[in-house]
C-alpha cells in the first residue's frame, strides 16, 4: 500500500482540457510533480498524464510513471477528488468558479 500526500493543484487557462497541474508526496519520499490534470471528453472526471522528456530528434522518453494499474488508479482518484473539489462553488446560490477564475452572479432588482 502506498500513501499519497500533499497534494498540491495549481489551475491553469483551460486550454484542450488541461485544467490543472499538481504535485504530490509518494510514500513520504519521493516528490512528484508537473503532473497534468486534464478533465475526460464526457466531462465526468479527469485523466493524469505524467511528465515526459523531449529529445532534440522528436522523441519523447517518460520521465516517471506507476508502473502499478492499481497505484496508478488511486492516484488518480485522489488527484480527481482534489480538482473536483476545487471546482465546486464556496456557497452555490451566489457564486460559481469556472477552472480558477470567479464570476459572481447577477442579482435580478424587482
Amino acid at each position: 500500500m502506498v500513501t499519497i500526500s500533499q497534494i498540491q493543484l495549481v489551475p491553469v487557462r483551460f486550454t484542450n482540457g488541461l485544467t490543472f497541474f499538481a504535485d504530490f508526496v509518494l510514500d513520504n519520499r519521493y516528490y512528484i510533480g508537473n503532473v497534468a490534470i486534464y478533465t475526460l471528453i464526457d466531462g465526468t472526471g479527469f485523466r493524469v498524464v505524467y511528465p515526459t522528456k523531449k529529445l532534440p530528434n522528436g522523441q519523447q522518453i517518460p520521465i516517471f510513471y506507476p508502473t502499478d494499474k492499481d497505484i496508478a488508479k488511486e492516484i488518480q482518484q485522489l488527484i480527481s477528488e482534489e480538482a473536483t473539489k476545487l471546482l465546486q462553488p464556496k456557497e452555490p446560490n451566489k457564486t460559481r468558479y469556472y477552472f480558477g477564475t470567479k464570476k459572481p452572479e447577477i442579482e435580478e432588482i424587482f
